[in-house]
């Protein structure tokens, strides 16, 4: 399956989370297989990098993204290679970054996911992921029953130091 690729770099989208815009910089359509998941991982890292949207919090947005992408072909897609996985980043050096995956799987329920930290799920093989996708990025919302996760990692307010 072909990778379809669309990059824009002078349209803005409404940011779910608030009101300001945030600028896209990456959208592409990536077959449900590991090797595009690293390949897609790799590229929104090189535009984090150059655009400086999540200084200091590199580790946090890769791990993030991840887990996201691994639980889309996983989960979403069942590990089904002609099956689809959306991904796009927006973000601006001001006000951070915004990193959207979309699977076209069955979708899940959130709340009755167990939670990794109890002690009956300490040794459980799956669960993990979104518990790490929270803890990392500053805000996580599943939407399209489940079937998409919407990140967010701020921009860090530059400290100003006095002058004594």
């Amino acid at each position: 399956m072909p990778v379809k690729r669309r990059r824009k770099s002078s349209g803005k989208i409404r940011c779910p989370f608030a009101r300001e815009e945030l600028i896209l910089h990456f959208w592409q359509v990536i077959p449900s297989t590991l090797p595009a998941v690293e390949q897609v991982i790799h590229r929104i890292l090189k535009i984090t990098r150059t655009m400086g949207c999540a200084k200091g919090e590199l580790r946090k947005v890769e791990s993030a993204l991840r887990e996201a992408l691994i639980n889309a072909v996983v989960h979403g897609s069942r590990g089904d290679p002609e099956k689809q996985i959306w991904v796009c980043c927006l973000c601006t050096e001001d006000k951070g970054m915004l990193l959207v995956v979309r699977d076209f799987g069955p979708g899940f329920d959130t709340s009755i996911v167990p939670d990794p930290t109890k002690a009956q799920n300490i040794y459980a093989g799956h669960g993990r992921g979104i518990f790490l996708m929270r803890e990392l990025m500053d805000e996580v919302k599943f939407q399209k029953g489940g079937r998409q996760v919407v990140m967010k990692k701020t921009a860090r307010q530059k400290s100003r130091r006095r002058s004594t």
